[in-house]
């Protein structure tokens, strides 16, 4: 049973892999959260200029015509 135990290297090699797995999860989870509060943002700038379109329209159905 003894060559169950791994070398010094090798438990170094190891722990590296540990380490490097979960800082990737760590910059996959940051850049998941980046590209969320980027579309939410994109959908907040959308829907402020479809509102500032609206209001210089004067509005659906509004008494001002769209300047053509």
């Amino acid at each position: 049973m003894r060559n169950d135990t791994m070398s010094p290297a090798e438990a170094r090699e190891f722990r590296d892999r540990i380490c490097d797995m979960r800082w990737e999860r760590v910059e996959a989870r940051a850049a998941r959260r980046r590209a969320a509060r980027a579309l939410r943002a994109g959908i907040v700038r959308s829907i402020s200029e479809r509102l500032a379109r609206l209001l210089l329209r004067g509005g659906r159905g509004g008494r001002h015509e769209p300047a053509s």
